[in-house]
């Protein structure tokens, strides 16, 4: 993914920058008895005797551990730190340590009682103090490696360990020396170290073994955005469409659901001295929510999401449905605490780091609906607006809005049914007796609102059965005004009410 390959480039950039670049070499370590895998935070590295570089080198004891009297450590063998590191003999790596001689930093080791000082050699670096090392103490009886034994060589199960002796009267030199493990010499292996002052290695059937420990999980907390470097990406998705309808005789809720799927995108970068693969906790900066994640690896997650859609629709209506949601892609610089966690229920250790985030996620999903419109012609429902009126004085007034209702009645039966068919029916009773049939027939072969006043109240005859009686009436030219204005003035009255 070229993503990926970005923020990987980026990633080393920024390595780069932060301080200087030194060739490094991968550490093997003890896996079990017949393997060695890579240690994802060690690294030998050419010495170059920078400060950078040895902020992060091991050294071979801690002066904390040891104090010793300020004569002792303003002298010469004891005014610079000890470090581990590594050099060839003939053709095998051996580690050893570092100390001074003649104000130039050389690296004294051995290959059993061959004893070799060199001034080109490489150190043993716990690249941004990401790794947990511990001395684990050894002695002959012990038959076996330890799990993390950390190896001096390039990954040959057989080859030498990191290791050291305690002096016993030490001096004014440092407490202990750095050798090797032997795993073969024996049994159950010796270490070989050379004594200071000594032309020859001393074998030694107890000591240390540089052992690392791996942590079992992180936790990526207190995480801070370069909002001012953030680069964020939106492409408006239509996630799915339906429509609503509504076919019964009255008005009725229609519902449904849109169901849609995503690849959901987390990644955190890779940084030297994490662990890859290892589990991993991440508190999302955006949502203070816990993401599990596998350091160093991209995670994506096939998302399944529902919407429940609803709405009110009038008889005989529908709308159109259509969800949207933007796919979102960031990518951004970012700061933060990693905390380990180990497998010995030793102590947590926490640390800064900085680093590149990527995320690709679905956001703003919204539903959107079209008018509404008729199922049987497809014409768009009457709707109310609202309208606002803005005076001088700058004070609103705003029409309500209701909800449309279909025309289902005609204009003279919605009429009718305004005045229960009182004093308009009985001066039209006549009229519409005697043209019931023609009424009917018109009111079935037009659409209502295309009734005229000349089939209500043409010339015609008609007859009427009431109370038992049958009268034969003819409308006059007077009768049809008087039914007219009375139309009018009730409709007028109606409206009057309304306003």
């Amino acid at each position: 993914c070229s993503t990926i390959l970005s923020l990987a480039l980026l990633t080393v950039a920024a390595a780069l920058i932060g301080g200087s670049w030194a060739m490094t070499n991968s550490v093997f370590k003890a896996f079990s008895k017949d393997q060695t895998v890579t240690s994802s935070t060690l690294g030998w590295e050419k010495f170059n005797g920078e400060k950078t570089q040895l902020q992060y080198a091991v050294t071979s004891y801690n002066p904390a551990e040891h104090p010793r009297s300020k004569d002792l450590v303003d002298s010469d063998q004891l005014s610079h730190t000890s470090y581990v590191c590594r050099i060839q003999i003939e053709g095998i790596y051996c580690a050893g340590q570092t100390h001074m001689e003649e104000s130039s930093t050389i690296c004294t080791a051995s290959l059993q009682s061959d004893v070799r000082r060199h001034r080109t050699f490489e150190v043993l670096v716990n690249r941004n103090g990401g790794g947990k090392l511990k001395w684990q103490p050894w002695n002959k009886f012990r038959t076996e490696k330890f799990p993390g034994a950390v190896s001096a060589s390039n990954g040959k199960v057989d080859d030498y360990y990191v290791a050291r002796y305690k002096l016993v009267n030490h001096g004014h030199h440092h407490p202990y020396i750095v050798g090797n493990y032997d795993p073969l010499e024996k049994l159950g292996g010796r270490i070989y170290a050379p004594l200071p002052g000594m032309q020859d290695t001393v074998e030694h059937e107890k000591g240390d073994i540089l052992v690392e420990i791996e942590p079992v999980k992180y936790e990526l907390r207190n995480i801070k955005l370069n909002k001012l470097r953030t680069e964020i990406k939106k492409n408006t998705t239509i996630l799915g469409s339906t429509i609503l309808s509504n076919i019964e005789d009255m008005t009725n809720q229609a519902e449904t659901v849109i169901t849609y799927d995503y690849a959901k995108v987390t990644y955190y970068g890779r940084q030297l001295g994490v662990g890859n693969g290892v589990p991993t906790k991440v508190i999302d900066p955006r949502t203070q929510q816990p993401v599990d994640i596998f350091w160093g690896v991209e995670l994506t997650e096939r998302k399944f999401e529902t919407k429940a859609i609803n709405t009110i629709l009038q008889p005989g209506t529908a709308i159109n449905v259509t969800l949207l949601g933007n796919y979102t892609e960031m990518e951004a610089p970012y700061h933060a605490l990693l905390k380990a966690y180990y497998d010995d229920n030793s102590d947590a250790t926490s640390r800064k780091l900085t680093g590149y985030m990527l995320s690709k996620d679905m956001e703003d999903v919204k539903i959107e609906f079209s008018p509404i419109y008729w199922i049987e012609n497809g014409t768009l429902v009457p709707t109310t607006t609202t309208t606002t009126t803005t005076t001088t004085t700058s004070t609103t007034e705003a029409t309500t809005t209701s909800e449309p209702v279909p025309i289902t009645d005609t204009p003279l039966a919605d009429l009718s049914n305004r005045f229960g068919g009182g004093a308009i029916d009985e001066e039209m009773s006549n009229e519409i007796n005697s043209r019931e049939e023609a009424a009917s027939s018109r009111s079935i072969d037009k659409p209502e609102s295309s009734i005229s006043m000349s089939s209500i109240g043409g010339a015609g005859s008609g007859k009427r059965q009431s109370s038992g009686a049958t009268t034969a009436t003819r409308w006059s030219s007077s009768g049809a005004i008087a039914l007219v204005v009375a139309a009018a003035t009730a409709a007028i009255n109606v409206a009057a009410q309304r306003i």
